[in-house]
């Protein structure tokens, strides 16, 4: 047994605490601001977040035993902010109640790539929250450019954390 449940379900909790606030924040721009080329590797803060909702996709589906279609990294799921905002509520959801009520030797079982290649469904919800994790900071960056506090992403100040308060 690995006992990554309990680190995964954290991490869930923080990544749905770290995309609440990005997109309350980002719900307070101007929509222009939102969609304005920034020289990202997608172009524009909201083409960044709709990608990593598509990985995040992606990869729950094949955490899940379902192989995804061919990926497209350009591919959009949703260009509209509200729709993007109430699709990663969803799946956000969905990620944090399957790593909070999922059994401990589920996080180790091996799931073969297409190549052959056996990985640890552990290794791929750590790729899921370090994928997220590395687009947020480049949308943070930019509020940062714009003059945008966006505040804390340490983890202790989660206040969805299961951990106890002192």
């Amino acid at each position: 047994m690995s006992g990554y449940g309990p680190i995964a379900a954290e991490l869930s909790r923080y990544n749905q605490w770290q995309n609440e606030k990005l997109f309350g924040v980002l719900a307070a721009l101007p929509p222009e601001e939102l969609t304005r080329d920034r020289g990202m590797f997608f172009g524009d803060m909201l083409a960044t977040l709709d990608h990593i909702l598509m990985v995040d996709s992606y990869i729950f589906g094949w955490i899940n035993g379902i192989a995804p279609p061919p990926f497209d990294a350009k591919a959009r799921i949703e260009t509209e902010f509200e729709n993007l905002r109430a699709a990663r509520v969803g799946l956000d959801a969905r990620l944090r109640l399957s790593c909070e009520t999922a059994e401990t030797d589920w996080f180790d079982e091996e799931i073969v790539m297409p190549s052959g290649r056996r990985l640890p469904r552990s290794f791929w919800w750590s790729q899921l929250f370090n994928h997220g994790t590395h687009h947020r900071s480049q949308v943070t960056s930019e509020l940062t450019h714009m003059g945008v506090d966006y505040g804390n992403t340490d983890m202790p100040y989660n206040p969805l954390t299961g951990f106890p308060a002192p």
